[in-house]
């Protein structure tokens, strides 16, 4: 029996909803798909997205392996046509314990997990007899161009652990310019890592900024070294020595803009990141949580089979993780899961993602809408040159 939460026991029909980006040799729990033992060569990964940010995953620890930004289109890549912008990849870690650089060769227990109900993607694995390493990567859903990556280390052993924080550049940007700025005030330290380029064309200028979230208390936090280490690439990094049993946490906030967006992104992701390090991990966690709480009051509940409750929850996910209220966004058949289709929007929008928006989600159909309502003059005239 299929039935909406929000409208109990009412049966429903479930077509073709959207696509699913499945992970090889996954398995499902009621709200958890975890991939383990994968290979690297046969990998499709899952996407975090909260309706403007999509980060999507990658077969190497502690790596993503795009970032795009909803409604930032410029000429790149295939054809002569607009594409969505891959943008800075200020999510990306590195980790070094006493002197080794960790990498998939020398790690064990690897896997991954998307927890769809609270739109967290989990990393797990161990270094040897040294560590354990857990990840947390949030497209924050009350902050729509911010994200947050919490860490976790545990010591098996007496270590010392480097956690490195990367902003990179996607080859397509240009006229890159990186900057690095410690504010440090009574009440705050925050540490801030930004980069700003021009789209291909020069169409758009996009602004990313990331920053370490400690959780010691004013004045015991780790000391940052900033690296610039090319024009493409620099970090920021903490060195912590850990004896055996401590559970060392910290967490990086990272917002990125363009001028898609607001008229200054640069200066809009230094405020929009300040803002959320100011927010602490706690109450970002708390109030990501709770806006996806508000999403999932629309369900759709499959009794007796389990499979089909699974994938209708996994495609629910995406269609709620690509969409948002508030802004005249479409969805393309990719959604924010990469560059497929060029981040187009096609007929398969209206025709299969917009009827389950609609009943579960009004307030998302109505972008949709939106995006549609705002080209109206554009389809006009689009069709008076070919004769209608």
């Amino acid at each position: 029996m299929y039935y909406f939460k929000t409208l109990p026991m009412k049966k429903i029909t479930i077509g073709k909803i959207l696509f699913l980006c499945l992970l090889t040799h996954f398995s499902f729990a009621q709200w958890q798909i975890t991939a383990k033992n994968f290979d690297p060569n046969n990998y499709y990964g899952v996407t975090i997205a909260n309706g403007m940010v999509g980060i999507i995953s990658s077969p190497e620890p502690l790596k993503v392996k795009d970032i795009v930004l909803n409604g930032a289109f410029d000429t790149y890549g295939r054809g002569r046509v607009s594409n969505i912008m891959k943008v800075f990849e200020f999510a990306n870690m590195e980790l070094n314990v006493d002197g080794r650089l960790i990498d998939k060769k020398n790690i064990s227990n690897f896997a991954q997990t998307l927890d769809m109900q609270n739109a967290i993607f989990t990393t797990t694995f161990d270094l040897g007899n040294k560590v354990s390493v857990k990840s947390n990567v949030l497209a924050l859903r009350h902050l729509p161009h911010s994200a947050m990556i919490e860490m976790e280390i545990t010591a098996r052993q007496d270590v010392e652990i480097t956690p490195i924080s990367i902003m990179q550049t996607p080859d397509m940007l240009r006229d890159v310019q990186n900057y690095y700025h410690l504010i440090d005030r009574p009440h705050s330290l925050i540490p801030l890592m930004t980069s700003v380029a021009k789209t291909p064309t020069g169409k758009h200028t996009i602004a990313a900024s990331n920053s370490f979230l400690f959780e010691e208390e004013r004045g015991k936090e780790p000391q940052i070294i900033h690296e610039e280490w090319d024009n493409g690439m620099h970090r920021m990094k903490f060195t912590r020595k850990l004896k055996a049993g401590e559970t060392y946490k910290f967490s990086v906030v990272g917002s990125v803009i363009s001028t898609a967006h607001v008229a200054d992104p640069h200066n809009e992701a230094e405020r929009l990141t300040i803002f959320a390090a100011l927010e602490k991990r706690e109450r970002l966690l708390k109030k990501h949580k709770e806006a996806w709480a508000k999403i999932w009051e629309s369900d759709i509940i499959i009794e007796g089979d389990t499979e089909a409750q699974r994938a209708a929850r996994f495609s629910l996910y995406h269609l709620y993780s690509f969409s948002r209220e508030g802004q005249a966004y479409s969805l393309s058949p990719m959604g924010l899961s990469g560059l497929g289709y060029n981040g187009h929007v096609f007929w398969d929008t209206e025709i299969w993602m917009f009827p389950p928006l609609l009943v579960m989600k009004p307030e998302l159909a109505k972008s949709i809408l939106e995006y549609r309502f705002e080209r109206l003059a554009a389809a006009k005239a689009n069709a008076k040159e070919h004769g209608f």
